[in-house]
């Protein structure tokens, strides 16, 4: 084999640490920066100018229409929101039951948000309340983002129904109730572990005090208000996560017209209509004031022009990292090793950081262990089903500057490129490896 792809592997992690310097407070926007490195890494690693381009820019539209229609319409939300005082009626409804304030709500609203077709669209609707509501309670706001990323993360690995088991149990032939059986109480495991890291992770100075005053302020709109804009949260993320419900290969879905309806109603232009028409229905008066004001309008989208920039060169540095091949060639190396569930984690986990996407990295890794299963002591009914979710966890390691979801979640958290690699990056590997841990025990068990 040639050694073409540990040098491209070598030159992506210089790339990358070149990148998060670069990015670094009062330096280069990271959209820049990106651009900068990205063009860097795929001249080093052998692309044309021609292809460069097309590559980069084919990763950057796709990421704008799948992830940006989502992020544009939670910002439209938001801003209605907010003039209609739901988010100070929100934040004042938490502060009364200070259970809610330590982060237990954000943990398990990011639990059930994983199981949506994508955890990026998930998180960003799902920011709509944590990165408002949660400024004003007990819990700060980049420790309740992180905690709630970490949950989604986990859950979107580990649980039944979202794309990425589904996947990899489809091609392993693993059984749904086993899956499900074993990834659901190790999910919640690594989401109590990304709260504690996400407390360890951030300075103390960065949470609020706990509060006393239960007021609602004058801002504070109605019950009504805060109704609206939960509805406008909760059935976006409804579609998301039925859309998965589509990513079943078998019956009684198919490949039919049912199942290209399920899969329809999680679109991102879909997502877009739902939420903003819900809360424009919601608030007729006041959303048509807004809407109609030009330069209101205008503010809302130029608080959205940096992150959406950055998520999408993100996009197109994950396509050039992709096109490279080096994540399938050195993963093929490492199934070639011996050593039970550490292989099919280790060989998703490779994957899924030299090139960013968890769903390609669980299916490529899945494609190479499964004829392997006999070999690694894994083709009973529990290895399946245990190597399914050893993948899963692999493929949500680790997430970082050729992820988007990285660079979303440090966007709405307030952290700069550095503190979100240690916040999120190395959460995700924290719980990687915990949960490799934790099904290696259980394989012992069963």
């Amino acid at each position: 084999m040639s050694v073409m792809p540990f040098v491209q592997a070598l030159i992506f992690i210089a790339a990358a640490v070149i990148l998060v310097v670069a990015t670094q407070p009062r330096r280069l926007h990271p959209f820049l920066a990106i651009l900068a490195v990205a063009a860097g890494f795929g001249l080093a690693t052998g692309f044309s100018i021609g292809l460069l381009g097309k590559t980069f820019g084919s990763g950057f539209s796709q990421t704008l229409y799948s992830l940006g229609l989502v992020i544009a319409g939670a910002a439209i939300i938001a801003g209605i929101a907010e003039c209609a005082g739901a988010f100070d009626r929100i934040a004042a409804s938490v502060a009364r039951r200070r259970w809610l304030g330590h982060g237990a709500i954000s943990v398990l609203a990011g639990l059930i948000a994983g199981i949506s077709a994508s955890a990026s669209a998930a998180f960003a609707i799902l920011g709509l309340l944590l990165r408002n509501g949660g400024e004003k309670t007990t819990a700060s706001r980049p420790s309740t983002m992180i905690a709630s990323a970490l949950a989604i993360s986990a859950s979107h690995g580990l649980v039944l129904f979202s794309p990425i088991p589904i996947a990899a149990a489809s091609i392993l032939g693993a059984r749904w109730d086993r899956v499900a059986l074993f990834g659901l109480p190790v999910a919640m495991v690594l989401a109590a572990l990304g709260a504690a890291w996400t407390r360890w992770s951030l300075p103390s100075n960065e949470a609020t005090s706990p509060t006393n005053d239960f007021r609602v302020n004058e801002r504070a709109g109605s019950a009504w208000s805060m109704m609206v804009l939960l509805l406008a949260v909760a059935i976006p993320l409804l579609l998301l996560m039925i859309q998965s419900i589509g990513d079943i290969p078998s019956e009684p879905l198919g490949g039919g017209a049912d199942r290209e309806r399920i899969l329809g109603i999680g679109r991102p232009l879909i997502l877009f209509l739902v939420g903003v028409g819900i809360m424009i229905a919601g608030h007729w008066r006041l959303s048509i004031k807004l809407l109609g004001d030009a330069t209101w309008t205008e503010s809302v989208f130029a608080k959205l022009a940096g992150v959406l920039l950055t998520v999408g060169a993100a996009g197109g540095l994950q396509k050039i990292c992709q096109e490279t091949g080096m994540a399938d060639l050195i993963g093929e190396r490492i199934v070639g090793l011996s050593g039970g569930l550490l292989i099919p984690f280790l060989a998703a986990a490779v994957i899924k950081s030299l090139q960013g996407s968890s769903l390609v990295a669980a299916i490529t890794a899945a494609g190479m262990i499964q004829p392997l299963l006999a070999s690694l002591g894994l083709d009973a009914e529990n290895g399946r089903a245990l190597a399914t979710l050893a993948i899963g966890a692999g493929a949500m390691t680790v997430s970082h500057v050729n992820d988007d979801y990285f660079w979303l979640v440090s966007w709405n958290a307030g952290l700069a490129p550095g503190r979100g690699l240690i916040a999120l990056s190395l959460g995700t590997l924290a719980q990687g490896l915990c949960a490799l841990a934790l099904l290696s025990m259980i394989s012992i068990v069963v």
